[in-house]
Protein backbone atom coordinates (compact mmCIF):
# COMPACT_ATOMS: atom_id res chain seq x y z
CA UNK A 1 0.00 0.00 0.00
CA UNK A 2 0.92 3.28 -0.44
CA UNK A 3 1.71 5.99 2.18
CA UNK A 4 -0.07 8.78 2.53
CA UNK A 5 2.49 11.69 4.28
CA UNK A 6 2.58 15.00 5.63
CA UNK A 7 5.06 17.79 5.94
CA UNK A 8 4.72 19.67 9.61
CA UNK A 9 6.47 21.91 11.24
CA UNK A 10 8.70 20.51 14.17
CA UNK A 11 6.09 22.53 16.43
CA UNK A 12 3.55 20.44 14.99
CA UNK A 13 4.79 17.39 15.45
CA UNK A 14 3.98 15.27 18.41
CA UNK A 15 5.13 11.46 20.58
CA UNK A 16 3.21 8.65 18.98
CA UNK A 17 3.65 9.60 15.00
CA UNK A 18 5.77 8.11 12.54
CA UNK A 19 8.16 9.30 10.43
CA UNK A 20 7.49 8.59 6.82
CA UNK A 21 10.71 9.59 5.02
CA UNK A 22 14.16 9.32 6.35
CA UNK A 23 15.42 12.45 8.34
CA UNK A 24 18.63 13.81 6.80
CA UNK A 25 21.16 16.54 8.10
CA UNK A 26 22.64 18.66 6.18
CA UNK A 27 25.75 16.60 4.97
CA UNK A 28 23.13 13.68 3.83
CA UNK A 29 23.31 11.50 7.15
CA UNK A 30 20.48 9.54 8.27
CA UNK A 31 19.69 11.20 11.58
CA UNK A 32 15.90 9.16 11.88
CA UNK A 33 15.41 6.37 9.51
CA UNK A 34 11.77 6.50 8.20
CA UNK A 35 9.10 4.27 10.21
CA UNK A 36 10.67 5.40 13.72
CA UNK A 37 8.17 6.33 16.25
CA UNK A 38 8.57 9.76 17.32
CA UNK A 39 9.07 10.27 21.54
CA UNK A 40 9.21 13.45 23.45
CA UNK A 41 13.43 12.45 23.76
CA UNK A 42 13.48 12.33 20.27
CA UNK A 43 11.78 16.07 19.31
CA UNK A 44 13.78 17.20 21.63
CA UNK A 45 16.96 15.89 20.00
CA UNK A 46 15.28 17.31 16.50
CA UNK A 47 15.22 20.68 18.55
CA UNK A 48 18.21 20.60 19.20
CA UNK A 49 19.98 19.70 15.41
CA UNK A 50 17.51 22.46 14.28
CA UNK A 51 15.15 20.55 12.38
CA UNK A 52 12.51 22.71 11.04
CA UNK A 53 9.94 20.13 9.81
CA UNK A 54 9.29 16.55 9.03
CA UNK A 55 7.75 13.82 6.65
CA UNK A 56 4.91 12.33 8.96
CA UNK A 57 3.17 9.40 8.12
CA UNK A 58 -0.49 9.68 8.42
CA UNK A 59 -2.44 7.01 6.67
CA UNK A 60 -2.11 4.12 4.09
CA UNK A 61 -3.96 4.60 0.93
CA UNK A 62 -6.53 1.81 0.19
CA UNK A 63 -6.21 -0.59 -2.88
CA UNK A 64 -8.87 1.49 -4.72
CA UNK A 65 -7.19 4.75 -4.45
CA UNK A 66 -4.09 3.34 -5.19
CA UNK A 67 -5.06 2.23 -8.60
CA UNK A 68 -7.44 5.81 -8.69
CA UNK A 69 -4.03 7.94 -7.95
CA UNK A 70 -1.86 5.90 -10.58
CA UNK A 71 -4.55 6.73 -12.98
CA UNK A 72 -4.38 10.13 -12.61
CA UNK A 73 -0.70 10.20 -12.72
CA UNK A 74 -0.79 7.90 -15.85
CA UNK A 75 -2.82 10.56 -17.82
CA UNK A 76 -0.72 13.30 -16.39
CA UNK A 77 2.34 11.59 -17.57
CA UNK A 78 0.61 10.40 -20.95
CA UNK A 79 -0.53 14.72 -21.40
CA UNK A 80 3.03 15.66 -20.46
CA UNK A 81 5.15 13.40 -22.31
CA UNK A 82 2.64 13.50 -26.10
CA UNK A 83 4.73 16.19 -28.11
CA UNK A 84 8.65 14.40 -27.03
CA UNK A 85 10.34 12.27 -30.11
CA UNK A 86 12.13 9.18 -29.34
CA UNK A 87 15.60 10.15 -28.62
CA UNK A 88 17.40 8.69 -26.53
CA UNK A 89 17.38 11.14 -24.02
CA UNK A 90 13.96 11.61 -24.03
CA UNK A 91 13.03 7.68 -23.38
CA UNK A 92 15.54 7.69 -20.64
CA UNK A 93 13.72 10.56 -19.30
CA UNK A 94 10.30 9.05 -19.69
CA UNK A 95 11.48 5.84 -18.52
CA UNK A 96 13.03 7.87 -15.32
CA UNK A 97 9.44 9.35 -14.18
CA UNK A 98 7.19 7.11 -14.73
CA UNK A 99 9.40 4.81 -12.50
CA UNK A 100 9.66 7.82 -9.99
CA UNK A 101 5.41 8.65 -9.96
CA UNK A 102 4.25 4.87 -11.18
CA UNK A 103 6.63 3.10 -9.01
CA UNK A 104 8.70 0.09 -9.98
CA UNK A 105 12.44 -0.26 -11.51
CA UNK A 106 13.19 2.90 -14.20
Amino acid sequence: MTTIKTQLALAEVSPGMILSDDLLDLQGQVLLPKGVTLTEQTIESLRRHDVVSLSIMTGELTPEEEAVQHAHFQRRLERLFRKLDDSPANVLLQRYVRGFRLGGQP
